[in-house]
């Protein structure tokens, strides 16, 4: 039995490189490399490769990484770039493919990647070039014991290499493992089955989360037997531990899960990262006594080293996704309370843009069946429609919460105004009694009969104000959809009445007129362009967030959330193809929202059937994506929990 414990260098993953043939020059790629004759002072040593020669251009070409694969441009060069032979048409960019040979002047450059179609790698820095071939050659023990170093070196390298490549192509645990697994039975022939143990919380035991055999058989992690003997060996002391013929050792022979699988040699490797224990792997066999040797537990752990790595990585990242989720559903949740009316709006339409989403990338339809969203792409929905209305920040709150047409303030100075008027003909129509009788003496009866009528000229005028007010409390109500002023208005905008030093003041101001007049909602033009900032407001707070790649489409997604396909949305006026299918389902979500959520102060919650009706006729009026609200319906979005 050998007892080891190692840490071996860590190698950088590799993802593609340049080699410049006749001068033995390898310039690694980063996402963009310039080619030219002459420095450029812009740019850094790593990103411009210098081919000095008087037939190369100042700017010659640009290779950059677009959507996982390599591409190159010329740069309207005089001498031209080739690529195999065949002369790049100036500004379009060819794509490049592992062993591709580019002509620049005399220089010929030969283009490597480890890239492949379905898989990503992480950039690294090579510092030199090798025999590829070795990489590829099967692993067996030498014949030789003259070249046994040099054979061991050659598939120590080629396991790291490998183990690095299947680390930098994933993001999350589950597909490490998967590809950890294959790994395991590919390096090591003799292994029949291999299980990984892992914490899931800090300070917690390590448990079985996934175990195979080579034939691919899948056994359940919870029932799993293994030995807490290794296991605890491994955890405490932090070893790697190799068993050979491990029914014959006196300290692991005795174990009852040992001899009821028949185990005959063991390796335990912990997942080891800077002390932390973050749990283990171990292969096993029943059949070769002696299936394992030395490197093979050297390269094991090499592998777990590499795998810790990511697996940290990993809980690093998660860690930051729910610190970046809290801070938004924080942030939020603080803009939602200045407007208690409409506290939830954004959460419910992030859902709804979340589950719409994914209902499109379901749809099977000849329209839709093109589009496909990852997993990325939705959480980027997500958070564009958490944050769409985060502008409203801006928007003062006697305009953010207006009920009605005109504000409560100046609807209690409107009523006041109508006593006042009242008040006011009163006033002038006892005063003209006064001095008739002071002119004429009338007698009694007379004098009787002239109070009587002007009584009643009073109690009609009084009649009509409040005719007048309550035309005005009607209008004050707002519309849900477009709807024509009422002509009274028209009427009371030209009454006047005479105050005591006897000028002619209107019963209704003109300002007054116009709120009144709004045609939808109850927000004045002045008002509505306060409100509609709000998503120029929105996209100017989003765009100063360093948003990661996978989420960097936010700011825009929001921003045009009140767009429509026929160009009459704003704030950027766009049309039809300029606006993403990812706004277009915030849109609709947005609307559906607006329309069935709680009764509001200034309308009412419109049924189901009602909302979508009126999203219906955007779609007919071609302000909506039909296709998209088809979808909205089959999959009954609303109804989702």
């Amino acid at each position: 039995m050998q007892h080891t414990r190692i840490v071996p260098e860590s190698a950088s993953p590799v993802m593609a490189y340049l080699e410049v043939t006749g001068t033995g020059t390898v310039f690694p790629l980063h996402e963009e490399v310039l080619i030219g004759r002459d420095p450029q002072d812009s740019l850094a040593s790593d990103r411009f490769l210098c081919i000095p020669e008087h037939t190369v251009s100042r700017r010659h070409a640009r290779i950059r990484l677009r959507s996982g694969a390599y591409f190159v441009e010329d740069l309207h060069s005089f001498n031209g770039t080739f690529v195999l032979g065949q002369r790049l048409q100036p500004g379009a960019w060819h794509p490049l493919h592992d062993g591709d040979e580019l002509s620049v002047a005399s220089a010929l450059i030969v283009f490597h990647s480890l890239l492949t179609p379905d898989r990503e790698s992480i950039p690294t820095v090579i510092k030199q070039t090798v025999d590829a071939t070795q990489y590829a050659k099967v692993l067996e023990l030498p014949p030789d014991a003259a070249h046994v170093d040099v054979q061991l070196t050659i598939r120590k390298l080629h396991a790291m290499a490998q183990v690095g490549i299947a680390v930098g192509a994933v993001t999350n645990s589950a597909t490490l493992i998967e590809k950890i697994m294959n790994l395991i039975f590919e390096l090591f022939p003799l292994a029949e089955r291999a299980f990984i143990m892992l914490t899931k919380n800090r300070g917690e035991a390590p448990v079985p989360v996934a175990a195979r055999r080579r034939d691919g058989a899948i056994e359940d992690a919870e029932q799993l037997r293994i030995s807490r003997t290794i296991v605890d060996e491994v955890l405490n002391k932090k070893l790697s531990i190799l068993s050979v013929d491990t029914l014959a050792d006196r300290y692991f022979g005795s174990q009852e899960s040992i001899v009821d699988q028949a185990i005959r040699s063991v390796m335990c490797v912990p997942l080891l990262l800077e002390g932390e224990v973050l749990g283990l792997i171990q292969v096993d066999t029943s059949s070769d006594p002696y299936a394992f040797k030395g490197q093979d537990l050297e390269m094991l752990t090499g592998v777990c080293a590499e795998t810790a790595v990511a697996l940290k990585n990993f809980q690093l990242y998660s860690d930051i996704e729910r610190l970046l989720d809290g801070f938004v559903r924080a942030s939020v949740q603080a803009i939602e309370e200045r407007d208690p009316v409409t506290a939830g709006h954004s959460f419910r339409v992030a859902h709804y843009a979340e589950t719409l989403a994914k209902a499109v990338d379901r749809a099977d339809g000849n329209e839709l069946r093109h589009i496909a969203f990852t997993k990325d792409q939705v959480r980027e929905i997500r958070y564009a429609a958490l944050l769409h209305d985060f502008g409203k920040v801006g928007v003062r709150e006697h305009v953010l919460r207006k009920e009605k047409k005109l504000h409560h303030a100046d609807m209690r100075l409107l009523e006041q105004r109508f006593k006042y008027a009242c008040a006011c003909l009163e006033r002038e129509a006892y005063r003209q009694l006064a001095e008739r009788q002071c002119e004429r003496e009338l007698g009694i009866t007379a004098f009787r009969e002239e109070k009587r009528r002007i009584e009643q000229d009073l109690h009609e005028e009084f009649a009509r104000l409040d005719e007048f007010l309550s035309a005005i409390r009607r209008a004050n109500e707002p519309a849900i959809s477009y709807t024509e002023a009422p002509r009274e208005l028209d009427a009371i905008l030209d009454y006047t009445y005479r105050e005591r030093d006897g000028a002619c003041v209107p019963l209704l101001e003109q300002h007054e007129h116009l709120a009144l007049g709004v045609s939808k909602g109850c927000l004045t033009a002045d008002e509505r362009l306060q409100i509609e900032s709000h998503v120029a407001d929105s996209y100017s707070f989003l765009i100063l967030i360093p948003w990661t790649h996978d989420l960097a489409g936010v700011p825009a997604i929001a921003h045009g959330h009140h767009e429509k396909l026929d160009g009459s949305g704003y704030p950027m006026g766009l049309r039809g193809g300029q606006i993403s299918i990812q706004t277009r389902i915030l849109t609709i979500c947005d609307i559906y929202d607006a329309l069935t959520a709680g009764d509001r102060p200034y309308k009412k919650a419109v049924p189901l059937e009602q909302a979508l009706e009126l999203l219906d006729g955007e779609c007919r009026a071609g302000h909506i994506d039909s296709r998209l609200f088809k979808v909205f319906v089959e999959s009954k979005v609303w109804a989702t929990t």
